[in-house]
């Protein structure tokens, strides 16, 4: 019997489906669109809604938000939410970690879903971060909450392939992105158009439109169209009526809910400060994550440059925690990697600029260490909300210096933060000096970072407006180099600049009173001596200044000579005979180009010292000796051996540097100990064997002298028999001297001694003849 439920069958042997009647899902969800338009037409209670599900919000929406696990909302989601699906622009201010993030995420997926957007649509919401972690932390939440949605969203930040994003920007509906990088593509990306935008946010409101980004936002607000809702958050809210202006806000309901509460921070934040010396903040910080092994901190300071000296060296003395930076000038595939893996550890020390302290929601944050001072209230108050979030605990302690204390806790106080004083424990302190200077004095990098680090924090405070808190002259540098492991403070140019012009204003101002007061004294003494001067003599004194301050410096006993002789040069230098004047202008201007070489002299790498040492023919690992005369007697080169020369490529410990986690016990800093000392023994075997022979060669040549002189010796007065050499003695003329011209060959001196004894027999017989003759003669 043929199965007739699936329909007859075709001809390919497939069954016909029955059409099975379904409702039109989109009349559906144009039912829900006008329903859900309706309610938000009606003023919303915010103050009843306890769970989401009871907003005029999509089902979508619902369903992103329940898969999130956000079911309850904050304070600042009740009445952001409510005002922005009634289309009104909002300025919310809220404690940070309060979910500000959510509460402009659901109005921009239920605007743009009720607009019905497509890709075809191109841009529809706009959202503007100061940094790029912040953006792509919005990103991502964006991600969990409107995943059921259609509509495309893209992660517009710098440090990406930018032609990448030039193809697929122009069909994205929602973009999350930093000013520049969006300003970049507004120049440069051809069809980006934005005359669709429905709705524009601005996270972290009041740093996007400071003085950083005015020019950036200037032009970006001026591509963007009027007529569109506006959603500013941040924690510190602005209120400058040039910034909304700018804006062209319509009417903005401005939401506040943490107003009137009695702290601007969280409560279960507590806040405490250290004051400190700048040469032990280094110390104390490492005595503080050495007590805190424990804990999740994040350190931060001023400069780029000080995050990564800080990171380094710590990463050297191991402290017992995983330590992480995070500062501006890392790669983005490097800072997403670091900010995801704070975020994943339990226990961990980051150290970071002012990029993490705005918005950043890292989990279960302990501690949060200021070590450089803030440069206001605002900037605390982002800093410490990296920790206490969501109604949990934390702790806050801020660093300062004796000059910032009273004018920093005036602010704070102001500012209605509570914070309060502690000592830390000096039996806990730890001085890690000596271990710095020697990381500076064996690694060349790390000395270069060290003063690196130093110039740019000096520079950071004296840039910063608030002169009360921050005076660069009552910062100890000398004292802070060497706490660091410098033996002398590097050289800041702007500080020595800054010294000269106070130091000439100075000069200038208490010269110029010395010189009132003795102007004043000389008129005194003059209108009691001859009180009948006229007005037009006063006038004509006044004119001829110059020999009036010479007089005036001569007759008053002014101390400060140097302040004299500079003005007698001034004014005087026309009575200066010219060729003393054209010597002293040499003089100055050899001076001066010798001032400028000195300036443009840069710092010198190893490969450029290399260079001038080859260039200069001098042979390295080389050993000259030199005899009593003065003169070279031999230079040693270092054992060539081939083995021994070529590189072991098979070997990686010596081509890659060995971690300090691998240490053998024969190897120290990837030195290989066993290897060095075999190569020290034949080094010494060899300069012993060097030695051996020159002293051999000196008594050759002693003995050489000694016989050239008995020779000469010889020659003069005779052969004596003590001077014959014997065969098989200790000295025999056959192989020292058988090139030498000065002595006789052997077969010579045989003859000569033959000759010798003859002429010695014959004077004995003719001595013998004469004794006979006498004797015959007497007889």
């Amino acid at each position: 019997m043929a199965d007739t439920r699936r329909g007859p069958k075709r001809k390919n042997g497939q069954r016909r489906r029955k059409q099975i009647q379904r409702p039109d899902k989109y009349e559906d969800e144009q039912k829900e669109m006008d329903a859900l338009i309706e309610k938000c037409s009606m003023e919303i209670s915010w103050q009843s809604v306890s769970d989401f599900n009871e907003y005029p919000i999509s089902t979508k929406t619902l369903n992103g938000l329940i898969k999130a696990n956000y079911v309850h909302p904050t304070e600042i989601q009740k009445e952001g939410i409510s005002l922005a699906l009634r289309g009104y622009d909002v300025l919310g201010a809220a404690k940070t970690g309060s979910g500000k993030t959510l509460a402009f995420i659901v109005p921009i997926l239920e605007l743009l879903w009720k607009e019905k957007f497509t890709s075809l649509d191109g841009l529809g919401a706009l959202v503007i971060s100061p940094t790029r972690e912040l953006a792509y932390q919005t990103y991502e939440v964006l991600r969990k909450i409107g995943r059921y949605h259609g509509f495309s969203a893209g992660l517009v930040i710098g440090g990406k392939d930018m032609k990448l994003e030039q193809a697929r920007i122009v069909n994205t509906n929602i973009i999350i992105c930093t000013p520049g990088r969006l300003l970049q593509h507004m120049d440069e990306t051809p069809n980006f158009d934005c005359n669709n935008l429905k709705i524009l946010v601005l996270d972290e409101a009041d740093r996007i439109l400071d003085l950083g980004f005015q020019e950036a936002m200037n032009a970006i607000i001026q591509n963007l169209p009027s007529e569109r809702q506006t959603l500013l958050y941040s924690a510190t809210q602005t209120k400058s009526v040039k910034d909304l202006a700018r804006l062209s806000l319509k009417e903005p309901s401005y939401i506040s809910v943490h107003e009137k509460a009695q702290f601007i921070t969280p409560k279960k934040l507590s806040q405490y400060y250290v004051v400190c010396d700048l040469q032990e903040k280094v110390n104390f910080l490492y005595s503080f994550i050495k007590s805190h092994l424990r804990s999740k901190i994040i350190v931060f300071m001023s400069s780029c440059k000080q995050v990564k000296f800080i990171y380094e060296i710590f990463r050297r003395l191991r402290p017992g925690n995983p330590l992480m930076a995070l500062y501006g000038k890392q790669k983005q595939i490097k800072r997403v990697g670091i900010y995801e893996e704070f975020c994943r550890k339990a226990n961990s020390v980051l150290f970071a600029t002012d990029i993490a302290a705005r918005g950043l929601d890292f989990p279960e944050v302990h501690w949060v260490v200021q070590l450089d001072c803030p440069e206001d209230s605002n900037t605390y108050i982002h800093r410490v909300g990296r920790t206490a979030r969501f109604e949990r605990d934390g702790q806050a302690l801020l660093v300062l210096l004796p000059s910032e204390e009273e004018e920093m806790v005036k602010q704070l106080e102001a500012r209605k933060v509570p914070i309060q004083q502690i000592q830390p424990d000096p039996k806990k302190l730890q001085n890690i000096q000596r271990k710095l200077a020697s990381f500076c004095a064996q690694n060349q990098e790390i000395k270069h970072w060290a003063q690196r680090s130093i110039i740019s924090y000096v520079r950071s405070v004296f840039l910063q407006s608030n002169k009360g808190i921050f005076d660069v002259h009552k910062l100890q540098i000398r004292e802070y180099a060497i706490s660091l492991g410098l033996p002398v403070p590097p050289r800041i140019r702007f500080m020595k600049k800054l010294e000269k012009k106070i130091g000439s204003a100075t000069k200038d101002a208490d010269h110029n009173s010395k010189i009132e007061k003795a102007i004043r004294s000389n008129r005194l003494a003059s209108d009691d001596d001859d009180s009948e001067g006229s007005d037009a003599e006063e006038t004509e004194d006044r004119k001829d200044s110059t020999v009036t301050i010479h007089q005036v410096e001569n007759s008053a006993n002014i101390e400060n000579e140097d302040d004299i002789l500079v003005l007698k040069k001034k004014h005087h230098y026309d009575e200066i005979d010219n060729d003393l004047a054209d010597h002293w202008m040499s003089d100055r201007l050899e001076y001066q180009e010798s001032n400028k070489v000195q300036k443009t002299r840069t710092w010198e790498t190893k490969t450029k010292l290399a260079k001038r040492i080859i260039r200069k023919g001098i042979k390295l690992n080389t050993k000259t000796t030199f005899n009593d005369d003065g003169e070279v007697d031999q230079i040693m080169e270092p054992i060539s051996n081939e083995s021994e020369g070529k590189i072991d490529t098979e070997n990686k410990d010596q081509l890659e540097p060995v971690s300090m986690e691998h240490i053998d016990t024969k190897e120290v800093g990837g030195i290989d100990l066993h290897n060095v000392k075999k190569n020290l023994g034949k080094e010494d075997k060899h300069d012993r064997q060097a030695e051996r022979e020159r002293i051999k060669r000196k008594h050759k040549e002693a003995r050489k002298k000694g016989k050239k002189e008995r020779q000469v010796e010889s020659n003069m007065v005779g052969v004596s028999i003590s001077d014959v050499p014997v065969e098989g003695g200790e000295e025999e003329f056959d192989e020292d001297y058988e090139n030498e011209s000065l002595f006789q060959s052997r077969s010579q001196k045989r003859y000569k001694l033959d000759e010798v004894i003859g002429s010695l027999e014959n004077k004995a017989l003719k001595a013998d003849e004469e004794l006979a003759l006498q004797i015959l003669v007497g007889h």
